[in-house]
């Protein structure tokens, strides 16, 4: 009896010690995570660690075959730790895939919304040009002749007839530089109020280095633009003449039509210079960019940006210390935008006497030659005279009609 008890239990311990081992639990967390929504992340995002991963799982798989358990223990705790990195590193490429494509639909939705700001600056700049060519039209149209007047009345239209002029003559400067056509020297014309005013009125031509001509023009359309502008400059010279006369009757209705026909051509040489086709121009730019330093007030009419300066000068012809250094930092705008020829507009706080002529055509010289030390190339001058003043000229506050307009002459329309 005790011999078969014997027998069974070595039979039993002899099956015991064939029966196979069981592998480690974790090998069966192994597997669980490669079957996970994870592992299949890790295998599209970051397939070099996960691969990694396969073969440390591999590799325990074989050291439980060979009855390796510890080996399998270790191989398949770095399996884990290494599908676990694997996973990790599946995200930070999956943020990145997420946030390159966010960074292009930024860039597409910015480049559209850059598109539609175009067209819209665009279609407000052929707008602008649409208004300035109704405008041009309207001003060309027959003047009704104004007819007799009291004394008073005349004495209101010859002052008027003064600003008209005034503003013709620095139209037609302004076409001339941006034809490249300022000429040489003061050129004396026909004034107002005296001798004095006479040669007041009359433009600094070319007082600066003229500009260069309008590049891409045909020669025909320069030669005809050049035609233009001398006509209307001659009519100008004409109109001063006439005021200059004192005749009876003001001419009030030739200014009105000298006038239109230099803001005419001013528009001609725009037009021709930069279609509206081509896009808006760079006045906007400009005003805000000098609106924004401190110190300055700029506005803008039909002849570009102007900026208005008082107290440039001394008793003499000389500029104050304080006006040079005003001239001097306004001039690095114009450096920076070339496109923009200048022209100084100096106004008298009264009628200049035969004697003062000489100073004003000195200071005309004096701020060329500030404005041509700062590297500002294309200058004309214009001697206005007390033609316009902007406060009582027996007041108070007549002091505040001298002043220097500098216009940064618009080369187009908008």
């Amino acid at each position: 009896m005790k011999a078969q008890l014997f027998g069974v239990a070595f039979s039993a311990t002899l099956l015991a010690a064939c029966a196979p081992i069981p592998p480690p639990s974790v090998l069966g967390e192994v597997e669980q995570v490669r079957r996970g929504a994870a592992a299949q992340d890790a295998r599209r995002y970051a397939p070099t660690a996960f691969a990694h991963a396969e073969k440390l799982r591999v590799d325990a798989r074989r050291a439980h075959e060979e009855e390796d358990p510890a080996g399998a223990q270790i191989l398949g705790e770095q399996a884990l730790a290494a599908y676990t990195r694997a996973h990790v590193l599946s995200r930070l490429a999956h943020a990145d895939e997420v946030q390159a494509d966010a960074r292009e639909t930024r860039a597409t939705s910015q480049a559209e919304l850059a598109r539609v700001e175009a067209d819209q600056v665009r279609a407000a700049a052929e707008l602008d040009a649409v208004e300035m060519k109704v405008k041009v039209a309207r001003e060309a149209q027959a003047v009704m002749p104004s007819g007799k007047a009291d004394p008073e009345r005349e004495k209101a239209r010859v002052e008027a007839a003064k600003s008209l002029a005034l503003q013709a003559r620095t139209l037609c400067a302004g076409a001339r530089l941006l034809l490249g056509n300022a000429g040489p020297g003061t050129e004396p014309a026909a004034g107002a109020g005296g001798a004095g005013q006479a040669a007041l009125a009359a433009g600094s031509r070319g007082a600066g280095t003229p500009a260069a001509p309008r590049g891409g023009l045909p020669a025909a359309v320069t030669s005809d633009l050049t035609a233009q502008v001398a006509e209307a400059s001659a009519a100008v010279d004409k109109l001063d003449a006439a005021l200059m006369a004192a005749a009876s009757a003001s001419p009030i209705d030739e200014a009105s039509r000298v006038r239109a026909r230099c803001l005419k051509v001013l528009t001609a040489v725009r037009q021709a210079g930069m279609p509206v086709a081509a896009g808006p121009g760079g006045g906007d730019v400009l005003l805000k960019e000098i609106a924004a330093a401190p110190g300055w007030d700029p506005i803008r009419d039909d002849r570009g940006v102007v900026v208005t300066l008082r107290g440039l000068f001394g008793k003499d012809a000389s500029l104050t210390p304080a006006g040079e250094k005003r001239l001097q930092e306004l001039a690095r705008f114009a450096v920076s935008h070339p496109e923009f020829p200048l022209t100084a507009v100096l106004h008298a706080d009264r009628e200049p006497s035969p004697k003062e002529q000489a100073t004003w055509k000195a200071r005309a010289d004096a701020l060329v030659r500030v404005l041509g030390a700062a590297q500002v190339q294309h200058v004309e001058t214009v001697l206005a005279g007390a033609r316009v003043p902007v406060a009582d000229p027996t007041g108070p506050t007549r002091s505040r009609n001298a002043r220097v307009e500098i216009v940064f002459v618009s080369p187009r329309l908008f």
